[in-house]
């Protein structure tokens, strides 16, 4: 649809009242209340229909204009997906219909459903929300929506949330989604109107229930429900109910029988239903009141909405089960998981894949980031070494080794000391040291020739592409390189102040002279002048010179934690220089990973398509971003992250599908669907001030969305 239809189409939709593109202070109502009242005249904003725009919206239940992205419904590529902690999920799409769900267990792949859940009748004519005018806001976990119809004299407008509430994991594990429908009768009689509700049908063992006010009719095996409702005479009607499930058993794919972990606080779908119904105006207004601080921050517009928008991948890609039985390892509080994708790549748990998105799970749920660490532990082998995931697709009890090895087990020691500089619980610390430690020594068998780095291990046949045994999985590097032995040098650094923090003072004089014998080792073998090389095989004297968009992945993990760094200060200063003239000059999408030391893109002639070297990784770009954060180059480092996160929420119309690669020439996604690693955005604003995971935490923006959130529960 074009702009203009839309906005003739939508021109009178703004006496609903919920979103405007300016609307004065005493417009406002109680956060989680519909106003009746009207609002300045100038909804839809002029970015409706044209997302390559920003907006700010003053919204209900924000007390200021918010950032925000407005789509026309019919051009949105994927809508937001509506669910919370280890729930499942369904999304609400742009042309209005549920999309693809995972509320029954079904997470691998989720259901395709797409069809109408909202039909409304007045006499002879029945209309499917799908067959109107859409205009769509989603900041996830809520979707503001406006419809227009044609067929009817009436103007909707719809809100969904689920309560996804930061600092409250209970709350965020309820399997329901509320919503607020306001319908305005723009005729001069009585509008009498039947929903037509329908939802996904429960498959065995599983059920569906909606509740609400003006149900009179519902057949809960087929998902189908009739409200029945009249609106008066130039005036709107709200009505609220809530549609909940209960899906408490499940067989992962490794066959172990599971147990949903909210099943033990709901006993039935008209349990979750019933909870989220009575409390709709509450968790409504945490909600709001996270993502309101959020929106109050100094943080660019841009960096404001990819916040909100990217934790959607915890609805989209967690599990959380339960502990049920005697023999059961893991502790009370359960077991949670986040897949690499379920809907991309279905692993659970890829570490390599967490060492960038964990962030938030650790930021805002600590107590169930120690959960999955606990995992990690428990699944850790005799000679130290820590599994690469705990299973696929959905399997949570094959653990894998000897997989991407150079670099889960150092990954694993830096994310234990991440959590101790979360919670600063010594207790904690003592369970996970031994184990970390251990992990810290096995990657001492990886170094070949003994010169203090760890070396690349792929094991690929000659001109072979997988597996190139690092996160680069299809593009195989040899000897020591620059991101898999920098990784090495923030794990030895990380585990000088495990010791420390211990008072194991052995170990810590043993990281700490390793660390000085591989840093030597380091900047000798692949520094080259004014960048670190790729890669550096002395063993067969080959070498190759591309530089690597995030060469500087020690560096990244050493500042997150609040290191002064593991490099020389000059010479890394020297090769963000060379990244930003070569890496980001080559694209105008973020940075190209590889780029040859004239700048042309690397084609790394190993696999089909030349994923890697051409393209752009979107969570190491985010890493290469923040590291020049942290070096003070504020511009160029939030220039690299605007251009990752506006090429797939604005180019391709999807921020709650975020990609793994970007094609690098054209910025559209290239490969990965609903990415693990993109939740590195969550980092951007620790780096953008210079902080390190305790400083981001003890104050600030996490702590007062935690804080917000917390005074809206009474």
């Amino acid at each position: 649809m074009k702009r203009r239809e839309l906005l003739t189409a939508l021109g009178g939709a703004t006496a609903l009242g919920l979103i405007s593109g300016a609307a004065s202070a005493q417009n406002l109502t109680e956060p989680g209340e519909l106003s009746s009242e009207g609002v300045a005249a100038d909804w839809p904003p002029a970015s409706v229909g044209n997302a390559s725009q920003w907006t700010r919206l003053r919204a209900e239940g924000f007390h200021a204009p918010v950032p925000a992205l407005v789509f026309d419904g019919g051009e949105l590529a994927e809508g937001v997906p509506l669910g919370g902690l280890g729930t499942g999920y369904m999304t609400l799409e742009g042309d209005g219909k549920i999309g693809f769900h995972s509320i029954f267990n079904n997470l691998v792949p989720p259901k395709k459903y797409f069809q109408d859940w909202l039909t409304v009748n007045s006499g002879t004519v029945s209309v499917p929300l799908s067959s109107t005018r859409i205009s769509y806001w989603g900041h996830y976990p809520v979707v503001d929506l406006q419809a227009a119809y044609q067929e009817l004299p009436l103007k909707a407008l719809v809100r969904a949330f689920s309560p996804y509430i930061v600092g409250d994991a209970a709350a965020s594990n309820t399997p329901v989604v509320l919503f607020d429908l306001k319908l305005q009768n723009t005729s001069s009689r009585n509008l009498p109107l039947k929903l037509n509700l329908k939802f996904p049908a429960p498959t065995e063992g599983c059920s569906l229930a909606v509740c609400g006010q003006g149900i009179v009719a519902r057949n809960q095996q087929e998902g189908i429900y009739l409200l029945e409702t009249s609106v008066p005479v130039g005036k709107t009607q709200r009505l609220r109910f809530a549609v909940g499930w209960h899906s408490p058993y499940w067989h992962d794919s490794g066959g172990e029988l599971r147990v949903n972990r909210y099943s033990q606080r709901f006993e039935s779908a008209e349990a979750a239903a019933d909870f989220g119904l009575r409390r709709h105006g509450v968790l409504l207004r945490r909600v709001l009141a996270w993502q309101g601080e959020i929106y109050r921050s100094s943080l660019p517009d841009w960096l404001k909405d990819a916040l909100v928008q990217g934790l959607y991948s915890h609805a989209k890609n967690s599990v959380w089960i339960a502990h049920t039985r005697d023999d059961d390892w893991w502790g009370e509080n359960g077991w949670f998981t986040h897949s690499e994708s379920h809907t991309g790549c279905p692993i659970v748990e890829t570490m390599v894949c967490r060492m960038h998105g964990h962030f938030p799970l650790l930021f805002f749920h600590p107590e169930l980031e120690a959960t999955t660490l606990n995992a990690f532990r428990h699944f850790q082998i005799s000679d130290g070494e820590i599994p690469f995931c705990f299973g696929m697709p959905t399997s949570m009890r094959d653990p894998r080794h000897h997989c991407q090895h150079p670099l889960n087990s150092g990954q694993y020691a830096q994310m234990v000391y991440r959590l101790y500089l979360r919670t600063g619980d010594r207790k904690q610390l003592a369970h996970y040291y031994e184990s970390a430690k251990r992990a810290i020594r096995y990657l001492y068998l990886l170094d070949d020739d003994h010169c203090g780095l760890v070396h690349d291990q792929p094991h690929v046949l000659p001109g072979g592409a997988w597996p190139a045994n690092q996160f680069y999985d299809c593009w195989p590097w040899h000897g020591v390189s620059s991101y898999v032995a920098g990784t090495w040098l923030g794990t030895l650094a990380a585990g000088k102040e495990l010791a420390r923090a211990a008072g194991d003072q052995e170990f810590l004089a043993e990281c700490a002279g390793r660390l000085k014998k591989a840093q030597n080792a380091f900047n000798e073998r692949l520094w080259t002048g004014s960048y670190y090389r790729l890669w550096n095989d002395v063993k067969t004297g080959k070498m190759n010179d591309v530089l690597l968009a995030n060469q500087l992945m020690g560096e990244w993990c050493a500042k997150v934690v609040g290191f002064e760094g593991v490099l020389p200060q000059e010479r890394i200063h020297s090769a963000l220089g060379e990244i930003a003239r070569l890496n980001l000059g080559a694209t105008s999408y973020g940075l190209i990973n590889g780029v040859t030391p004239d700048g042309k893109p690397y084609d790394t002639k190993v696999h089909p398509e030349g994923d890697f070297g051409l393209n752009i990784f979107v969570g190491e770009n985010l890493c290469a971003a923040m590291t020049f954060l942290y070096d003070g180059q504020r511009d160029t480092g939030l220039e690299i992250a605007r251009r990752l996160y506006e090429a797939m929420a604005v180019k391709a119309r999807s921020p709650w599908n975020q990609r793994c690669l970007l094609n690098g020439q054209t910025g559209l996604p290239f490969w990965g669907d609903d990415y693990y690693s993109n939740l590195a955005m969550w980092v951007v604003p620790m780096a953008l001030a210079r902080q390190s995971v305790a400083e981001f935490t003890g104050s600030g923006l996490v702590k007062d969305m935690i804080d917000a959130a917390s005074r809206e529960k009474a």
